[in-house]
């Protein structure tokens, strides 16, 4: 006959000791008891009903092994606090803005003392329950359960209070000050990301510590990502979509561009729709010099600079420097994990880079160890776009190479792109696309209606020699200077930079004079005059047929004349 066991799913003693010691080998971060400790109270302040504004008070003691905090979340039903404590129990698996889901982290905490006592409350009431050696039974094999001491607390409570001591954690407790800010800034939940992309609900933090040394501080800590440039100054640093659109403004010089970017920290941001429906954020940022690693780390009193040199040193404490990588955070959360850089052209230039993805369907193991091989692949699919992106100005323009940079690019997307620019629909050409914007189109056309026979008195000899003007041409028999421009305001930069001088050209070629060319012109004293269309009387002409204006700087100069091709376009209608 056979028997019924309902308690076959039961586990042992030991058994319970054995999952206990595995969450405990899944954990390899020094850091990993404050961001559970932390995450849990992030995700109580999320949950409060009628939440105002959130607050952390964390309190550290590095001398006697001791780590409170305390928030003002929503707190624990008294009647919920001993299950919630048993292992493996949350209450968070229903809710998906959680960050927390496993139900592990706040027992990895008091598995990790001597000492654990919780206060926490709500409306419905208040409790505190105690354990003792947890630490230490779980290292035992005795056949003694592990008791927990519980009992309704006298005064209203509003929130949740842990108190941890005899945590043994060589490596937490022996970092300053400033470099536990870091590290609670850039490890756990304290370091919100998504603050980088949208507006948050704030939470005050404060922390107050005692260092192995003595030292103390009580201050608050920003409830953000400790990003690269939190500590730059402005002219310390430039948007990539700020310099993009400067280089869209008009034609800008190498010499322009290199002085635009020269010792700035270059940082930019936005997203990916991953699969259509996926958003993965990033945050990017590329330094113009690797030692600058190491100058934030000494402006922020997180290394000095013998530490610096210290190759032994450094191996224990790189977490707590900033240095380049790609960094993975979810719901706002910082993860510690990171990605390895995929393989790309100018591989050397990742060590001056830094990424950090935010990606809300991230999972990851329970030790924050590792991220899915599939998942670290998005990753360094986009990480390799972006770094692309930087690359086609840095190479040039802040490394000094004039070597040609070749990135990747979409064929198709490109092609679109061009589809969607205005046409010029000009019979007598079959030039496509307005040229605006296109120094290069604005040449093609000349030479087209050259070709064309529409512009027959030029006979064009050579372009760009020397890089020093843009073409040299044949007229009435003598050899001239043309510029191409596409904008006319531009040969402003030329002046200014002496690289072109005003008596030394014949002809500007431009897509249109404009009122913002004759204003800017007039700013620097050079008239724009519009020529009268030739007469059966006009005398032999002086300049090319197809000149509309000259520019006047003063009577002792030769004008250079000007071809505004549109409106030459529209007099061949």
């Amino acid at each position: 006959m056979s028997e019924i066991f309902k308690d076959f799913l039961t586990p042992t003693l030991n058994q319970i000791r054995q999952s206990i010691r595995g969450i405990d080998d899944s954990y390899n971060n020094f850091w990993d008891i404050l961001a559970e400790l932390i995450q849990n109270s992030v995700d109580a302040i999320n949950r409060a009903a009628d939440f105002t504004q959130g607050e952390i008070d964390l309190y550290i003691d590095c001398r006697r092994k001791e780590i409170s905090i305390r928030d003002n979340g929503c707190g624990i039903a008294p009647e919920k606090l001993v299950e919630l404590l048993r292992p493996f129990s949350t209450d968070k698996l229903e809710d998906e803005s959680q960050i927390g889901e496993k139900g592990v982290g706040l027992k990895f905490a008091y598995f990790q003392s001597t000492y654990f006592k919780i206060i926490t409350g709500n409306d419905s009431g208040s409790a505190q329950a105690e354990i003792s050696d947890a630490r230490l039974w779980k290292l035992q094999t005795s056949p003694e359960y592990l008791s927990v001491s519980y009992e309704k607390y006298s005064e209203p409570f509003r929130g949740t209070e842990i108190i941890l001591k005899g945590i043994e954690n060589e490596q937490l407790f022996s970092l300053s000050i400033p470099q536990m800010k870091y590290i609670l800034r850039t490890k756990t939940a304290v370091g919100n990301t998504s603050a980088i992309w949208k507006e948050v609900s704030p939470i005050k933090i404060v922390l107050e510590m005692t260092d192995y040394n003595g030292g103390h501080a009580k201050e608050g800590i920003s409830y953000s990502y400790f990003l690269p440039t939190d500590m730059l100054l402005p002219h310390e640093q430039i948007s990539l979509d700020e310099f993009e659109e400067w280089l869209h403004g008009g034609d800008r010089t190498d010499l322009e561009k290199r002085t635009k970017l020269r010792n700035k920290v270059i940082a930019a941001k936005g997203s990916f729709l991953h699969g259509g429906y996926r958003e993965i954020r990033y945050w990017a940022c590329f330094v113009p010099s690797r030692r600058i690693w190491d100058q934030l780390c000494l402006k922020e009193g997180l290394a000095t600079d013998s530490l610096l040199s210290d190759e032994n040193w450094l191996n224990e404490k790189s977490f707590v420097l900033h240095r380049p990588g790609i960094y993975t955070a979810v719901k706002g959360m910082p993860t510690g994990i990171t990605v390895e850089h995929p393989s790309a052209g100018y591989s050397g230039y990742w060590s001056n880079m830094f990424i950090l993805f935010e990606d809300d369907c991230l999972s990851f193991d329970i030790g924050r160890k590792s991220i899915h091989g599939l998942t670290a692949n998005i990753y360094k699919g986009y990480a390799k776009e972006i770094f692309n992106r930087f690359l086609q100005y840095i190479v040039k323009y802040v490394s000094g190479s004039v070597e040609p940079y070749s990135a990747e690019w979409n064929k198709e997307a490109l092609i679109d792109e061009i589809k969607a620019l205005p046409d010029l629909s000009h019979s007598a050409i079959k030039f496509g696309k307005n040229p605006k914007d296109q120094e290069a189109s604005v040449a093609a056309i000349f030479y087209e209606l050259i070709g064309a026979g529409h512009i027959s008195d030029v006979e064009p000899l050579i372009s760009g020699y020397r890089s020093k003007y843009d073409l040299y041409a044949k007229w009435n028999g003598r050899t001239v200077v043309i510029e191409f421009k596409s904008h006319l305001k531009n040969i402003v930069k030329d002046f200014d930079d002496a690289r072109k001088v005003f008596d030394e050209m014949d002809y500007i070629v431009c897509w249109e004079v404009t009122d913002e060319d004759v204003e800017k012109l007039y700013q620097l004293s050079i008239t724009i005059e519009q020529l009268n269309e030739p007469s059966l009387f006009s005398q032999a002409p002086m300049h090319i047929s197809c000149c509309t204006h000259r520019l006047l700087i003063n009577a002792n100069v030769t004008p250079v004349y000007i071809i505004d091709l549109k409106r030459f376009l529209s007099s061949l209608h």
